[in-house]
């Protein structure tokens, strides 16, 4: 594999089609902005919140075949990861 390729991590899937043949999806990762509240009194200095802003990070598209790879690939990561504990003897 090539060591230049960027890694994405994504939180969200946006938006999926298809048409002519190609499988397209969005994700979308969130940024955590800083924004400033202004005073609410005069005695109040105001203050800072975090506002969570959804940005687009990755742009997918791929054949069909390759979707059903997927797929099966997806089901059985999940199927793995959310068996219920082995309880020992």
């Amino acid at each position: 594999m090539a060591k230049d390729v960027e890694v994405v991590y994504v939180t969200e899937l946006v938006a999926s089609g298809f048409m002519n043949g190609i499988i397209n999806m969005a994700f979308s990762t969130y940024q955590f902005i800083p924004e400033y509240v202004p005073p609410a009194a005069e005695d109040d200095e105001g203050r800072f919140e975090v506002a969570p802003a959804p940005v687009l990070a990755a742009n997918l598209r791929f054949d069909l075949r390759l979707a059903i790879i997927l797929r099966d690939r997806l089901d059985q990561i999940i199927e793995e990861n959310t068996k219920p504990a082995r309880v020992p003897n």
